[in-house]
C-alpha cells in the first residue's frame, strides 16, 4: 500500500515536569496582567501578543527550546536525512487562557509550515466536548467511506482532549477549533506557529 494523501497530526509528550508546568503558568499569568491581549480566533479567552519566541523569561525560553527540537525530531520521522542545521526555521508563539466558557473558533495558520499547542493546564473535571480541539478533514468527500472503515482517517472530524504536559503538532494548513471550557478551571495553552526555509 502506498499513502498518497494523508495529514497527519502528531500528539508528542513534552517531558516538561510538572514543577517546571507550574512555574511556567505562573509566568503566563504575569503576563497576562501586563497584557490587554489580541481578538483573533478566541472567544471569551485570552490571547496574548506573537512575541514568545523573543521573551527572556527563561520558563518560556524552555518552551521555545522544546518547541523548535519537537518540530525538528517530526522532520527527521519523515526524512532521516533532515538536518535542522539546513533550514533557518522561523518561530511565532503566543499564550491562550480559556476561563468557563472560553473556546476558539474554527482557524487555520497561515504562512507557516507546522503549528503546535503545549498544553499547560487542563482542566480534568470535564465533560462532553470540554477541553478537545477539533480538526477538520480537508476531504470532506470522505465522510460516506468513513461509515464503513470510521478512524483510519477518513472521517471528517477528529477530536483530542490532550493531557497537560502533551503537545499536539499539525499541519498549518489544517483547519481546527476548541470547544467551550465548561470548568471553572482556566485551560492554559502555549501555541506556535514554524516556518522552515532553506538557508542560503
Amino acid at each position: 500500500m502506498q499513502i498518497g494523501f494523508s495529514v497527519p497530526v502528531h500528539v508528542v509528550d513534552s517531558n516538561l515536569s510538572e514543577e517546571f508546568l507550574e512555574t511556567l503558568k505562573k509566568d503566563i499569568y504575569l503576563v497576562r496582567d501586563n497584557d490587554s491581549g489580541f481578538s483573533i480566533s478566541n472567544n471569551h479567552g485570552w490571547h496574548s501578543t506573537s512575541d514568545l519566541f523573543s521573551r527572556k523569561e527563561e520558563s518560556f525560553r524552555g518552551v521555545c527550546s522544546n518547541c523548535a527540537s519537537s518540530i525538528a525530531s517530526i522532520m527527521k520521522s519523515y526524512d532521516e536525512n533532515f538536518d535542522p542545521e539546513s533550514i533557518d526555521a522561523r518561530f511565532a508563539g503566543w499564550i491562550n487562557v480559556n476561563p468557563k466558557g472560553g473556546s476558539n473558533m474554527i482557524h487555520s495558520h497561515p504562512n507557516s509550515h507546522w503549528s503546535g499547542v503545549l498544553y499547560v493546564q487542563q482542566p480534568n473535571d470535564v465533560t462532553g466536548n470540554s477541553g478537545m480541539i477539533e480538526f477538520i478533514n480537508p476531504n470532506q468527500e470522505g465522510r460516506d467511506l468513513a461509515r464503513i472503515l470510521p478512524k483510519n482517517g477518513f472521517d471528517p472530524i477528529m477530536r483530542i482532549r490532550p493531557k497537560a504536559g502533551q503537545m499536539i503538532i499539525f499541519p498549518s494548513f489544517l483547519l481546527h477549533s476548541v470547544y467551550p471550557n465548561d470548568s471553572d478551571q482556566d485551560r492554559i495553552t502555549i501555541a506556535f506557529n514554524s516556518l522552515l526555509l532553506n538557508k542560503k
